[in-house]
């Protein structure tokens, strides 16, 4: 695959999303590409997919072409579906190499349990979690068996246990000497140590060019103060953590004091049942939540996670008693409820409203104030879209933009399903700061999440779902030694919490040499 002096605008568009890009990838290279959100990865993958300017409007100029098959694996699943259940989806994908009925039969179950998928092949694709339908694209992707294969975010919405399954299936693909590999990976720790390459993306220009250990080790300064999330550990593995001094000193940091929460009840649930067509989602569901707590909802993909945010949001029908202040929900009208509670979708395309980033931002405030509307554009790194439509902006972008609307005015509860997922390190840090600052002011801040960094820098109450029902509720740190309920949930402890303890044990093994000198 190459490109030469290779350009591409978008309609509306003032300034390129790639400026004038020479890239070579040869045969069998397994490609990695970081950049900040928006600075046009995900556009040069579609140029790479032979997607532009054909099927998707864009003014594209420069050479560019690729020598082989392409699959392509799109940031939201939904966008490749053409189906409507799991096997017909599948099916769909062999039916377009001519492999005879049969055939198929035997490669489906296969090529699901590649994935990491145990579903019934009737299983509609609407009823599957966000991280379901990533794995079924993929195996749809896998089933063409492409001499290219380009992944955008593959793990975004997966599960820890899902990421790892992914991880591995990439690295074992990319041990295969005919497939060309190109990837764009925010959470890069796992895909950093068989990459081959790594091209680093700013403002549509190609700023670096070489080896993993030279971009993410040599050139760490210059990546950090792009934003953009850097590997914790490499290039150092956990077992030779306990001798390194300074050089891993970013792990060192302690998750934020947890302050007393607030007496005040925001949400109370008894006894809730909630269902997504003829499947029981929540059953029994017994919770309580308390004013300034910030509480991460985790599990597997499909435990339910989304669906407690969604019930909490009024967009599903429950049965039992919910509650906000004391209310039934049912006595609240959605005017007032939603002056309360704010809710940040999974999907961003679902929240909005209007045809500009502006016009988006504006509606969001009781109060029309140009000053906080511009302030926001900045915080949020969208003045540069400010006048085009929310539909058009990346999956960053849109990401970043609807988190903003919900943060513009003080809500008693804030409901955010995967805030920071495809956000750049810098993002993701601002995102983290403006939800602290509002559960400082007393807001309840619920949020799911994939990220167990998060999860134990920040959380004040982790609460695993799954099974129909709430498993654990507790402190993080209660969470980590809970080593059953983890491998049941497919949960692991994270980078940080782990590098802790080992230094807690190196700590403590040296006070004990101290005593024994003595």
């Amino acid at each position: 695959m190459q490109c030469a002096h290779l350009s591409v605008r978008y309609p509306d568009q003032d300034s390129p999303v790639l400026h004038d890009l020479s890239i070579t990838i040869q045969k069998g290279e397994t490609t990695l590409l970081v950049g900040p959100s928006g600075s046009g990865k995900t556009t040069f993958l579609h140029v790479l997919a032979g997607l532009l300017p054909d099927t998707i409007e864009a003014d594209v100029t420069g050479h560019w072409s690729t020598e082989g098959t392409v699959g392509i694996l799109f940031q939201q699943p939904d966008d490749q579906f053409c189906m409507q259940t799991v096997g017909a989806e599948i099916a769909f994908s062999l039916e377009n190499r001519q492999i005879a009925r049969s055939e198929m039969e035997e490669r489906i179950p296969l090529l699901l349990a590649r994935v990491g998928l145990d579903l019934a092949l009737t299983t509609p694709i609407a009823e599957l979690s966000g991280g379901m339908k990533q794995r079924l694209a993929l195996a749809c992707v896998l089933a063409l068996e492409p001499d290219i294969l380009l992944l955008d975010e593959p793990t975004a919405q997966l599960d820890p246990s899902g990421q790892r399954t992914m991880m591995h299936l990439i690295e074992e693909l990319h041990r295969d000497p005919d497939l060309t590999l190109v990837l764009i990976e925010h959470q890069i720790d796992q895909c950093v140590t068989f990459a081959d390459r790594v091209l680093v993306f700013e403002s549509g220009r190609l700023l670096l060019d070489d080896t993993p250990y030279d971009v993410f080790h040599q050139q760490r300064d210059v990546m950090t103060a792009l934003g953009i999330a850097m590997p914790l550990l490499y290039p150092y593995g956990l077992e030779t953590l306990p001798e390194l001094s300074g050089q891993a000193c970013h792990l060192k940091k302690r998750p934020v004091e947890r302050r007393a929460v607030g007496t005040e009840r925001t949400f109370e649930l008894t006894r809730v049942r909630v269902k997504r067509g003829k499947r029981t989602i929540l059953n029994d569901f017994s919770w309580t939540t308390f004013s300034g707590q910030w509480i991460m909802l985790v599990g597997r993909n499909g435990a339910g996670k989304s669906t407690v945010l969604e019930t909490l949001a009024k967009l599903l029908p429950s049965q039992g008693d919910i509650r906000l202040f004391d209310t039934p929900l049912r006595k609240w009208s959605d005017r007032t409820y939603y002056q309360q509670v704010g809710f940040v979708f999974q999907q961003p395309d679902f929240q909005f409203l209007k045809q500009t980033v502006t016009d988006e931002l504006a509606i969001s405030c009781a109060t029309f104030d140009p000053e906080r509307v511009q302030t926001a554009l900045r915080h949020y790194r969208l003045t540069d879209v400010a006048d085009q439509s929310p539909l058009a902006l990346s999956l960053g972008q849109k990401r970043r933009l609807s988190v903003a609307t919900m943060l513009l005015e003080r809500k008693a509860v804030l409901l955010l399903d995967e805030p920071t997922f495809g956000q750049d390190a810098e993002t993701t840090a601002h995102i983290i700061d403006v939800l602290h600052q509002a559960r400082e002011a007393g807001t309840t801040v619920i949020m799911v999440t994939h990220d167990m960094e998060l999860v134990h820098r920040y959380a004040d109450r982790v609460v695993v779902i799954g099974e129909e029902r709430v498993q654990f509720d507790g402190t993080p740190l209660e969470l980590f030694q809970e080593e059953a309920l983890l491998e049941q949930n497919q949960l692991f402890r994270p980078v940080s919490f782990l590098y802790q303890q080992l230094e807690e044990v190196k700590h403590r093994a040296g006070k004990r040499h101290t005593a024994r000198a003595y």
